[in-house]
């Protein structure tokens, strides 16, 4: 990942106010501003062939892309957030922070955050690529089953990146413990998709994190029971 991921200062005009929404980009720490022309480029203009996970109400939609690195393709994973119809300024600097919030969590168990894009009205997280997919993936369409240690191995990790969202967050996880959030990397360690939903700061019509699940108690009594 080296020296090709390392903190930018961009420009940024609006497509959707055609006009500058900050004069310049403030330094994020460990992560990357990309414009939509990286992205396009990068999954060869978000072709069908690139999706990763998705295409339906329930999953997000990833798309792997490269990223030209000094001396190599750097594979990634782009998530394509919801378009949102409320094109003002405050709904760009919301996302923008959201994006940010989320590059400050670092933990072996979730998918590391490279950098974000949010110029148009459609806004895009880019991850680290996991090669070995989710373990919805492995449940459901692998016709091999997972051996017993490889099972064992992938809940150890989930167990501590759950842990470690509880540690710094105290934030259940209904919303987002899902089978297709847990990604696998090439040695099968679990990894959780994090998007820290309990914050809810986006605009009401559109969301990275969508809310799909709620346990029983915590939708009618406001909070999870433990």
């Amino acid at each position: 990942m080296g020296n090709g991921l390392k903190s930018c200062k961009q420009k940024h005009t609006s497509s959707l106010l055609n006009t500058p929404l900050l004069e310049e980009e403030e330094e994020v720490e460990n992560l990357r501003i990309f414009s939509v022309e990286e992205l396009k480029k990068a999954t060869k203009e978000f072709k069908k062939e690139r999706v990763v996970e998705g295409e339906d109400t329930y999953v997000q939609t990833f798309y792997k892309g490269y990223i030209d690195e000094t001396t190599s393709k750097l594979p990634v994973s782009v998530m394509e957030g919801l378009v949102y119809s409320q094109k003002s300024l405050e709904d760009w600097k919301i996302s923008k922070e959201e994006a940010e919030s989320l590059g400050d969590i670092s933990h072996p168990n979730l998918v590391k955050l490279l950098g974000y894009c949010c110029e148009d009205n459609r806004p895009l997280l880019v991850f680290e690529y996991l090669q070995n997919e989710s373990l919805e993936h492995h449940i459901y369409q692998k016709e091999e089953a997972l051996r017993w240690g490889t099972r064992v191995k992938i809940a150890s990790g989930i167990a501590q990146g759950v842990a470690f969202i509880h540690s710094i967050k105290n934030s259940p996880l209904n919303q987002e413990f899902r089978l297709h959030n847990i990604l696998l990397d090439e040695q099968y360690n679990a990894k959780l998709l994090y998007l820290d939903s309990k914050k809810q700061s986006w605009p009401e019509d559109w969301t990275f994190a969508e809310t799909i699940y709620k346990s029983p108690e915590n939708m009618f009594a406001g909070r999870p029971k433990y």
